[in-house]
Protein backbone atom coordinates (compact mmCIF):
# COMPACT_ATOMS: atom_id res chain seq x y z
CA UNK A 1 0.00 0.00 0.00
CA UNK A 2 1.44 2.88 -1.27
CA UNK A 3 1.80 5.41 1.25
CA UNK A 4 4.34 7.61 3.26
CA UNK A 5 5.56 5.30 6.93
CA UNK A 6 4.13 6.67 10.46
CA UNK A 7 7.52 7.03 11.05
CA UNK A 8 8.92 9.16 8.00
CA UNK A 9 9.69 12.82 9.63
CA UNK A 10 7.95 14.22 6.51
CA UNK A 11 4.35 12.81 8.19
CA UNK A 12 5.26 14.91 11.13
CA UNK A 13 5.72 18.34 9.16
CA UNK A 14 2.87 17.22 7.14
CA UNK A 15 0.27 16.73 10.24
CA UNK A 16 2.14 20.20 11.94
CA UNK A 17 1.42 21.89 8.98
CA UNK A 18 -2.14 20.77 8.58
CA UNK A 19 -3.04 21.16 12.16
CA UNK A 20 -2.29 24.93 12.39
CA UNK A 21 -5.42 26.13 11.35
CA UNK A 22 -9.40 24.94 11.70
CA UNK A 23 -8.86 23.66 7.53
CA UNK A 24 -5.09 23.07 6.14
CA UNK A 25 -5.88 25.12 3.20
CA UNK A 26 -2.59 26.57 3.28
CA UNK A 27 -0.68 22.82 2.11
CA UNK A 28 -0.80 22.93 -1.27
CA UNK A 29 -1.11 19.38 -3.13
CA UNK A 30 1.78 18.64 -4.58
CA UNK A 31 1.52 17.37 -8.16
CA UNK A 32 2.56 13.93 -9.76
CA UNK A 33 6.13 14.27 -11.56
CA UNK A 34 6.99 15.64 -7.48
CA UNK A 35 5.26 12.96 -6.07
CA UNK A 36 6.94 10.20 -8.40
CA UNK A 37 10.25 11.90 -8.21
CA UNK A 38 9.93 11.66 -4.09
CA UNK A 39 8.97 8.34 -4.27
CA UNK A 40 11.57 7.27 -6.28
CA UNK A 41 14.12 8.01 -4.03
CA UNK A 42 13.15 6.65 -1.39
CA UNK A 43 15.53 4.57 0.82
CA UNK A 44 14.81 4.15 4.17
CA UNK A 45 15.01 1.02 6.16
CA UNK A 46 12.64 2.14 8.31
CA UNK A 47 9.83 3.04 6.21
CA UNK A 48 10.34 -0.65 3.70
CA UNK A 49 10.19 -2.14 7.16
CA UNK A 50 6.86 -0.29 7.93
CA UNK A 51 5.49 -0.70 4.74
CA UNK A 52 6.42 -4.60 4.93
CA UNK A 53 3.99 -5.27 7.64
CA UNK A 54 0.85 -7.24 7.29
CA UNK A 55 -2.56 -6.42 8.13
CA UNK A 56 -5.94 -8.00 8.05
CA UNK A 57 -7.15 -5.33 4.82
CA UNK A 58 -4.45 -7.05 2.75
CA UNK A 59 -5.66 -10.64 3.57
CA UNK A 60 -8.71 -9.84 2.80
CA UNK A 61 -7.52 -8.23 -0.64
CA UNK A 62 -6.23 -11.91 -1.14
CA UNK A 63 -8.76 -13.95 0.17
CA UNK A 64 -11.43 -11.72 -2.78
CA UNK A 65 -8.93 -12.41 -5.84
CA UNK A 66 -8.03 -15.87 -4.80
CA UNK A 67 -11.84 -16.34 -5.18
CA UNK A 68 -11.61 -15.89 -8.80
CA UNK A 69 -9.79 -19.02 -9.76
CA UNK A 70 -6.63 -17.35 -10.03
CA UNK A 71 -2.95 -19.17 -10.61
CA UNK A 72 -1.17 -16.02 -11.46
CA UNK A 73 -1.49 -12.17 -10.05
CA UNK A 74 0.45 -8.72 -11.26
CA UNK A 75 0.92 -6.23 -8.77
CA UNK A 76 0.78 -2.05 -10.27
CA UNK A 77 2.81 -0.77 -7.52
CA UNK A 78 3.88 -3.39 -5.35
CA UNK A 79 6.52 -1.45 -3.17
CA UNK A 80 8.38 -3.92 -0.90
CA UNK A 81 5.81 -6.85 -1.55
CA UNK A 82 3.96 -6.89 1.15
CA UNK A 83 0.63 -7.43 -0.97
CA UNK A 84 2.41 -10.33 -2.89
CA UNK A 85 3.40 -12.08 0.43
CA UNK A 86 -0.97 -11.52 1.52
CA UNK A 87 -1.80 -13.84 -1.62
CA UNK A 88 1.44 -16.24 -1.10
CA UNK A 89 -0.31 -17.16 2.25
CA UNK A 90 -3.62 -17.90 1.33
CA UNK A 91 -1.68 -19.49 -1.94
CA UNK A 92 1.44 -20.92 -2.34
CA UNK A 93 1.17 -21.99 -5.62
CA UNK A 94 0.37 -18.35 -7.35
CA UNK A 95 3.18 -17.02 -9.72
CA UNK A 96 2.95 -13.98 -8.33
CA UNK A 97 4.79 -10.56 -10.27
CA UNK A 98 4.96 -6.81 -9.35
CA UNK A 99 6.14 -4.20 -10.61
CA UNK A 100 7.84 -1.20 -8.44
CA UNK A 101 9.13 2.41 -9.25
CA UNK A 102 11.63 2.50 -6.67
CA UNK A 103 14.57 -0.05 -7.14
CA UNK A 104 15.01 0.29 -3.60
CA UNK A 105 12.22 -0.93 -2.68
CA UNK A 106 12.13 -3.41 -5.26
CA UNK A 107 15.63 -4.48 -3.77
CA UNK A 108 14.85 -4.27 -0.43
CA UNK A 109 11.25 -6.35 -0.46
CA UNK A 110 13.16 -9.26 -2.76
CA UNK A 111 15.76 -9.89 -0.26
CA UNK A 112 13.65 -10.06 2.58
CA UNK A 113 10.98 -12.46 1.00
CA UNK A 114 9.95 -15.08 3.39
CA UNK A 115 11.21 -18.23 2.63
CA UNK A 116 9.57 -20.16 0.20
CA UNK A 117 7.86 -17.36 -1.42
CA UNK A 118 8.91 -16.28 -5.14
CA UNK A 119 7.33 -13.34 -5.58
CA UNK A 120 9.43 -11.04 -8.84
CA UNK A 121 9.62 -7.88 -7.82
CA UNK A 122 10.54 -5.65 -11.26
CA UNK A 123 11.58 -2.18 -11.47
CA UNK A 124 9.48 0.21 -13.78
CA UNK A 125 6.65 2.19 -14.12
CA UNK A 126 3.07 1.06 -14.14
CA UNK A 127 2.62 2.83 -17.56
CA UNK A 128 5.01 0.29 -18.88
CA UNK A 129 4.22 -2.61 -17.20
CA UNK A 130 3.30 -4.41 -20.71
CA UNK A 131 7.03 -3.88 -22.12
CA UNK A 132 8.11 -4.45 -18.06
CA UNK A 133 6.84 -8.10 -18.27
CA UNK A 134 8.06 -8.86 -21.39
CA UNK A 135 11.52 -7.85 -21.12
CA UNK A 136 11.18 -10.35 -17.65
CA UNK A 137 9.94 -13.06 -20.21
CA UNK A 138 6.54 -12.90 -18.85
CA UNK A 139 3.66 -12.73 -21.19
CA UNK A 140 0.07 -12.49 -19.64
CA UNK A 141 -1.25 -13.18 -16.00
CA UNK A 142 -4.77 -13.96 -14.93
CA UNK A 143 -5.23 -11.12 -12.36
CA UNK A 144 -3.67 -7.69 -12.63
CA UNK A 145 -4.30 -5.16 -9.38
CA UNK A 146 -3.38 -2.65 -7.59
CA UNK A 147 -3.68 -1.40 -3.73
CA UNK A 148 -3.20 2.08 -2.54
CA UNK A 149 -1.09 2.70 -5.75
CA UNK A 150 -2.92 3.50 -8.67
CA UNK A 151 -4.29 6.95 -6.27
CA UNK A 152 -0.90 8.49 -6.43
CA UNK A 153 -0.79 8.57 -10.20
CA UNK A 154 -2.35 11.53 -12.04
CA UNK A 155 -4.78 11.01 -14.76
CA UNK A 156 -1.94 10.10 -17.69
CA UNK A 157 -0.16 7.72 -15.97
CA UNK A 158 -3.39 6.07 -14.99
CA UNK A 159 -4.87 5.81 -18.56
CA UNK A 160 -1.66 4.04 -19.65
CA UNK A 161 -1.28 1.42 -16.91
CA UNK A 162 -5.13 0.45 -17.37
CA UNK A 163 -5.19 0.20 -21.13
CA UNK A 164 -1.81 -1.75 -20.21
CA UNK A 165 -3.60 -3.80 -17.47
CA UNK A 166 -6.60 -4.77 -19.96
CA UNK A 167 -3.85 -6.44 -22.60
CA UNK A 168 -2.35 -8.38 -19.48
CA UNK A 169 -4.92 -9.66 -17.45
CA UNK A 170 -7.14 -12.44 -19.05
CA UNK A 171 -9.42 -12.44 -15.70
CA UNK A 172 -9.84 -9.36 -14.02
CA UNK A 173 -8.71 -6.41 -13.19
CA UNK A 174 -8.97 -5.23 -9.47
CA UNK A 175 -8.29 -2.01 -7.54
CA UNK A 176 -8.35 -1.61 -3.47
CA UNK A 177 -8.45 2.15 -3.69
CA UNK A 178 -9.45 4.85 -2.70
CA UNK A 179 -13.06 5.18 -4.72
CA UNK A 180 -15.73 7.24 -5.41
CA UNK A 181 -19.37 6.56 -4.88
CA UNK A 182 -21.26 9.02 -5.56
CA UNK A 183 -20.77 12.00 -8.71
CA UNK A 184 -20.76 14.24 -5.40
CA UNK A 185 -17.89 12.09 -3.91
CA UNK A 186 -15.64 12.41 -7.26
CA UNK A 187 -16.36 16.50 -7.36
CA UNK A 188 -15.30 16.70 -4.05
CA UNK A 189 -12.21 14.42 -3.93
CA UNK A 190 -11.05 16.05 -7.28
CA UNK A 191 -11.33 19.97 -5.92
CA UNK A 192 -9.25 18.51 -2.32
CA UNK A 193 -6.67 17.83 -4.39
CA UNK A 194 -6.22 21.26 -4.79
CA UNK A 195 -5.80 22.28 -1.23
CA UNK A 196 -4.71 19.79 0.77
CA UNK A 197 -5.94 15.80 -0.13
CA UNK A 198 -2.21 15.78 -1.48
CA UNK A 199 -1.20 12.79 -2.07
CA UNK A 200 -4.71 11.19 -3.98
CA UNK A 201 -6.25 11.12 -7.06
CA UNK A 202 -9.97 9.80 -6.76
CA UNK A 203 -11.61 7.89 -9.68
CA UNK A 204 -14.63 6.00 -10.36
CA UNK A 205 -13.22 2.98 -10.85
CA UNK A 206 -16.50 1.16 -11.68
CA UNK A 207 -17.25 4.06 -14.54
CA UNK A 208 -13.25 3.40 -15.66
CA UNK A 209 -14.46 -0.14 -16.56
CA UNK A 210 -17.75 -0.59 -17.36
CA UNK A 211 -17.72 0.90 -21.23
CA UNK A 212 -14.56 -0.94 -21.96
CA UNK A 213 -15.31 -3.62 -24.88
CA UNK A 214 -13.38 -6.67 -22.92
CA UNK A 215 -15.29 -6.05 -20.06
CA UNK A 216 -18.02 -8.24 -19.24
CA UNK A 217 -18.89 -6.86 -15.16
CA UNK A 218 -17.56 -4.75 -13.15
CA UNK A 219 -18.57 -5.72 -9.06
CA UNK A 220 -17.71 -3.49 -6.40
CA UNK A 221 -17.02 -3.47 -2.06
CA UNK A 222 -17.22 -1.51 0.38
CA UNK A 223 -14.40 -2.45 2.78
CA UNK A 224 -15.43 -4.13 5.82
CA UNK A 225 -15.13 -0.98 8.58
CA UNK A 226 -13.25 -3.21 11.01
CA UNK A 227 -10.39 -3.80 8.95
CA UNK A 228 -9.91 -0.60 7.20
CA UNK A 229 -8.42 1.79 9.81
CA UNK A 230 -8.56 5.54 9.55
CA UNK A 231 -5.51 8.07 9.78
CA UNK A 232 -5.66 12.03 9.81
CA UNK A 233 -4.88 14.65 7.90
CA UNK A 234 -5.16 17.83 9.62
CA UNK A 235 -8.02 17.80 11.61
CA UNK A 236 -9.99 15.34 9.39
CA UNK A 237 -9.89 11.35 9.45
CA UNK A 238 -9.46 9.85 6.08
CA UNK A 239 -8.88 5.92 4.73
CA UNK A 240 -6.52 5.25 2.33
CA UNK A 241 -9.06 3.12 0.56
CA UNK A 242 -12.35 2.90 0.64
CA UNK A 243 -13.37 0.71 -1.81
CA UNK A 244 -12.74 -2.84 -3.91
CA UNK A 245 -13.61 -2.70 -7.27
CA UNK A 246 -13.07 -6.14 -9.67
CA UNK A 247 -13.58 -5.79 -13.46
CA UNK A 248 -14.54 -9.30 -14.36
CA UNK A 249 -12.71 -9.72 -18.36
CA UNK A 250 -14.66 -11.54 -20.96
Amino acid sequence: MFRLSNFHPKVALWRAATNIGPLPVLVRARNSAAWQDFWRTENSEAVFRDYAKGSPLRDWLARKCMALDCTSVFELGCNVGANLQAFWRVNGDLKLYGIELNENAAAWGSRNMPEGCEARLMVGSMADAEDVLARNGVDDVDIVFSCGATMHVNDDIFAAAKQQALKIARKAIVHLEYHAWTPAELQNGRNWRSSFLSDRWVRDYVAEYESMPNVGRVEYFRIPPEINIARNIGRLMVNDMTGLIIAHLK
